[in-house]
């Protein structure tokens, strides 16, 4: 009769559809594949036990139950996922719709959680639901085991030839104009079926959203190290700002030189730049501070490009930013670079990954990519 073990190891290969053993009369060897999903499985375990801990040291209430199913993973990943989805958007109804099931699902799913910890993990009030501390300790920690499932299967499918997956990048705007599109192009030319989505926001909302694992990496430039505390760091190319306006504007006819007169008309110009605090707007009034010159009199503060472009191309106004995100208008001469070195705004444009992170195939596949378009 056979041993639970062996029927449970077999139903896995045939939902998987690949062998993960092979059977030899001295016993079992895990094959490739079989090793690929252990990796993943692994670091999915020290997650959810990362969460006991954690739970743990926080000092639960008494009775609290330490080998809840949750810390196994045996709850199902749409339960799990919409236990994690509940701590991000705190509405039964939004959840439900983002995942397609019925609300009383999303509300078996939190009870079964809860059940089964013995501990509440939300605080029901008028204004909705709210994470406890723990709560949102689990989910964090739920979210990366996820993401860990979701690699093996990726790397699973890769490993049998079937050259399909995802990867998920987060973006900021440096990288976003040619790094990124030239590196997509590349790596589909060798695998087609490898698919990417990005996710565009602020730096804070992306690092949160890397540190949950919900995405394979950032790139764009790289903040200081005292910012990216748990995140590695990897410079791949350089940029410099400049001061662009439209073509025909008072100052690009100035020459190229930049006498005196055109750091007074800088002085006296209206900006477009983005928010102050700002790594762009910190860089660009250090440098104009070093010249002698008052900070910048900002009209419009965006970091929307299409509003941007807009402004400069039907006024006289002045902004600061990487030439290469205004590469198109610039080579079609409807915007123009001044002749205004800055080389103190030069920073570094690079990756950014979870510490003890362990990116997909897919997403060391893009990443090479990246790599490449940055040496050209």
């Amino acid at each position: 009769m056979q041993s639970a073990i062996t029927r449970a190891i077999q139903e896995l290969e045939r939902e998987l559809g690949v062998t993960l053993f092979e059977r030899r009369p001295q016993g079992m060897l895990l094959t490739g594949t079989g090793h690929t999903l252990l990796h993943r499985v692994e670091r999915a375990f020290a997650e959810m036990e990362s969460a006991r801990r954690g739970i743990a040291a926080a000092g639960p209430p008494a009775g609290w139950n330490e080998a809840a199913p949750i810390f196994s993973l045996s709850l199902g990943r749409q339960r799990l996922l919409a236990f994690a989805e509940l701590v991000e958007q705190r509405h039964m109804g939004a959840v439900a719709d983002s995942l397609m099931i019925s609300q009383p699902a999303v509300s078996q799913a939190l009870r079964e959680v809860e059940i089964g910890l013995g501990i509440e993990v939300f605080i029901r009030s008028p204004a909705g639901l709210q994470p406890t501390p723990l709560g949102a300790l689990l989910a964090l920690h739920v979210r990366r085991a996820l993401a860990e499932i979701r690699a093996a299967e990726v790397e699973i499918g890769l490993l049998q030839g079937a050259m399909a997956g995802r990867v998920t990048v987060g973006t900021l705007s440096l990288g976003r104009d040619r790094l990124l599109p030239r590196a997509i192009l590349g790596m589909q030319q060798h695998h087609p079926n490898l698919s990417v989505t990005t996710l565009e926001g602020t730096f804070e909302h992306l690092s949160m959203r890397l540190r949950a694992g919900d995405i394979d990496f950032i790139l764009g430039a790289l903040r200081p190290p005292e910012h990216t505390i748990g995140l590695l760091r990897e410079p791949i190319a350089e940029d410099e700002m400049a001061l662009v306006v439209r073509a025909g504007h008072p100052l690009a006819r100035r020459g190229a030189a930049v006498p005196a007169a055109v750091l007074a008309a800088l002085a006296a110009s209206r900006w477009v730049l983005p928010q102050r605090g700002t790594p762009t707007r910190e860089l660009l009034e250090g440098a104009l501070r070093a010249r002698g010159l008052p900070e910048p009199a900002v009209t419009v503060e965006t970091t929307d490009l299409t509003i941007t472009r807009g402004l400069l191309l039907d006024s006289d106004m002045v902004t600061a930013v990487s030439p290469h995100l205004f590469q198109h208008e610039i080579g079609a001469k409807s915007l123009a670079v001044l002749p205004f070195e800055m080389p103190e705004t030069r920073r570094a444009i690079g990756f950014l990954q979870r510490a003890g992170g362990s990116p997909s195939l897919a997403a060391r596949m893009l990443m090479d990519s990246i790599r490449a378009v940055g040496r050209l």
